[in-house]
């Protein structure tokens, strides 16, 4: 039974996100079920379940002798609530960077007669996407949410077109995600990613590493913007040049068992870090293993954190202020329940802090 239903969910799953993402548009004619079970290899039982399931869920019209459509939606009703309550949706609690944007939310809020309600993603796509259906069900003024998996577009994708669809007062914090209407509230990360390498250029560094987070999309755009910058000044870039880690390996890839890091170490003279806590992570390896920084090794983080000064050689990182954002997304919030048609999206422009944790090579 197990595998019947994963197969009738993944047909359902399939057809849903073509629809959702318009690669079926309203009216468009859908597979027929003779059709549906040649491309998925399933029974025509399972096939019709997948059509009655979509037609159940509104998104589909059935013609007796003519076949399945695209339904054509109407126009979605304003969204309505008598609530004061915002629900934050965090990725964890304890990290600088949630209680500072935490600090600055509850700022914005203060003497408006409105209440934070804080829960916790652990960057679990799936415990995200319970809390987002345990909302749908419950009397939320507006949502504040970190996007647990914003690198993989797909990921919930579902609960955000139903944001979407049905106009709930959301913004994305911390990072964005593509091809949605969802307003958010964010750093430009590519052009950190663009700063970190041309400050690197201009003191001469010619080989570089960058080590940044695979499931966040604020990770790809630095990456992103730190390699345009290498490419236009003809600096070689190889594909040994970044290393890329989940939440999960944040504290596996910079043990000493994993000899990945020590390795690009013997080949470059620069890092350019996620972040401040991945920055001070490497430090540590490095001059564990009879590296100095910043005479053997330049590195630069991102956030421009507490953790830049604490450390022993103070880190140059990129700023980013997470209270302000708090604050901004809070208050862009409140407008757009005031207020749907108010955009909302907000993008801060970081800058490059200069410490000690970068040397200059120019002869």
């Amino acid at each position: 039974m197990g595998k019947i239903n994963k197969k009738f969910e993944y047909i359902y799953d399939d057809l849903r996100i073509k629809i959702e993402n318009r690669t079926f548009l309203p009216e468009d004619k859908l597979p027929s079920e003779s059709e549906l079970i040649e491309q998925y290899g399933v029974s025509r039982y399972m096939a019709r379940k997948a059509l009655e399931q979509l037609e159940t869920d509104g998104l589909i019209c059935r013609f007796q002798g003519k076949g399945c459509f695209v339904r054509t939606l109407a126009a979605p009703m304003p969204y309505i609530s008598n609530s004061r309550q915002i629900l934050l949706i965090a990725s964890r609690a304890e990290h600088f960077y949630f209680l500072k944007s935490i600090n600055g939310i509850e700022q914005a809020l203060q003497d408006t007669g409105y209440t934070l309600t804080i829960k916790l993603s652990n960057y679990n796509p799936k415990a995200e996407a319970s809390l987002l259906k345990e909302a749908f069900q419950n009397d939320y003024a507006g949502i504040l949410l970190f996007p647990s998996d914003s690198a993989h577009i797909y990921t919930n994708q579902f609960l955000y077109r139903y944001i979407e669809a049905n106009r709930i007062p959301c913004i994305f914090m911390g990072n964005r995600i593509p091809f949605l209407n969802i307003p958010s509230v964010i750093t430009d990360d590519y052009m950190g990613g663009k700063l970190a390498a041309e400050y690197l250029i201009r003191k001469g560094h010619t080989s570089f590493v960058s080590i940044m987070n695979s499931e966040e999309y604020s990770g790809c755009m630095r990456y992103a913007g730190f390699t345009e910058a290498l490419n236009y000044s003809s600096a070689p870039v190889t594909f040994e040049s970044v290393l890329w880690f989940s939440h999960n390996e944040k504290e596996s890839i910079f043990s000493a068992d994993d000899s990945r890091i020590l390795e690009l170490a013997k080949k470059t003279t620069s890092f350019f870090c996620f972040n401040d806590s991945a920055a001070v992570n490497l430090y540590q390896l490095l001059t564990q293993s009879g590296c100095r920084v910043p005479e053997d090794i330049s590195i630069i983080g991102f956030d421009d954190s507490y953790l830049c000064e604490t450390n022993p050689v103070k880190l140059t990182s990129l700023h980013q202020d997470p209270t302000h954002i708090g604050y901004t997304a809070a208050r862009n919030l409140l407008r757009i329940i005031d207020d749907p048609s108010f955009e909302g999206s907000m993008v801060f422009q970081p800058y490059l802090v200069e410490r000690d944790s970068v040397c200059s090579i120019l002869p």
